[in-house]
């Protein structure tokens, strides 16, 4: 069996399957290390450096032989049944450490990275049906709160990376769907979303856009205040200039479109 079947899954709970079935991986702290070993997938990391990645100041005594401990359970589980440590082809021992050998594709960070970048793409040339479905495709790979277990420093850093970048995936295919027609439920999906992440003004501006391309003026136009209140009251500023250019043009009965909103997005 190929070590290519197996793969390590960071965008929910921490898991890894091979061929289709989930793996065992132990502690929360265990799982911590794995993740560590597959965000740096391919480069040598020292137990200081993993010892670094998951706990700040308060660090347990003996923790290098917590982390010795930790990949010696998880090469059992990652490697095909009876390869003695000395062969391990996926978790190595390699000075002055560590090293998780995988294909890229093994790990779904980089398949959502590689979605979205296909996605931008295929929406700068036209091709509006290929962006939605790798934004589309991207998007499901998620299944919760990324690196949901992990609490150590790289962890929350690449938390708050990739939850970001999910939203913007999140707001640049609502803004496909837009272009292609398909509006019957964006407003209602709009709102939810608005309710979790008031602050989001792309989020707003989509909003008004799908109302004014529906001929709901007024919706739009009291949408508007509902965000010039909402940021004032918990960010303390004004709407920022894309979302005053879409209320003048509403004020003035002007289409609007969700194009300039979506050319600013910056590859992944």
């Amino acid at each position: 069996m190929p070590e290519d079947d197996l793969s390590i899954l960071l965008l929910g709970p921490i898991r890894a399957a091979r061929g289709g079935t989930a793996l065992y991986l132990g502690t929360p702290r265990q799982r911590e290390v794995l993740a560590v070993l597959a965000l740096r997938s391919g480069m040598v990391l020292s137990v200081p450096q993993i010892v670094d990645a998951i706990w700040s100041e308060r660090r347990p005594d003996s923790v290098e032989n917590m982390v010795h401990t930790y990949i010696g359970r998880l090469r059992r589980v990652l490697e095909h049944p009876g390869r003695p440590p000395a062969l391990a082809r996926v978790l190595r021992s390699t000075r002055p450490g560590y090293t998780l050998e995988l294909p890229a594709e093994a790990v779904d960070i980089t398949l959502f990275e590689r979605d979205v970048k296909v996605a931008r793409a295929a929406r700068t040339q036209g091709d509006l049906s290929r962006a939605l479905c790798y934004f589309q495709q991207g998007l499901a790979r998620w299944s919760g709160l990324a690196l949901q277990e992990a609490a150590g420093p790289l962890a929350e850093a690449e938390r708050i990376r990739l939850t970001e970048l999910r939203q913007d995936a999140v707001e640049e295919s609502t803004g496909v769907r837009l272009l292609l027609g398909d509006v019957e439920n964006l407003v209602s999906e709009l709102r939810c979303m608005l309710a979790e992440q008031p602050m989001r003004e792309r989020l707003w501006e989509l909003l008004l856009v799908v109302l004014g391309q529906t001929s709901r003026r007024a919706e739009a136009l009291t949408a508007f205040e509902d965000a010039r209140v909402t940021l004032a009251d918990r960010l303390g500023v004004e709407p920022g200039h894309r979302l005053q250019d879409l209320h003048r043009r509403l004020l003035r009965s002007e289409p609007v479109s969700v194009r300039p909103w979506w050319e600013r997005r910056v590859p992944v």
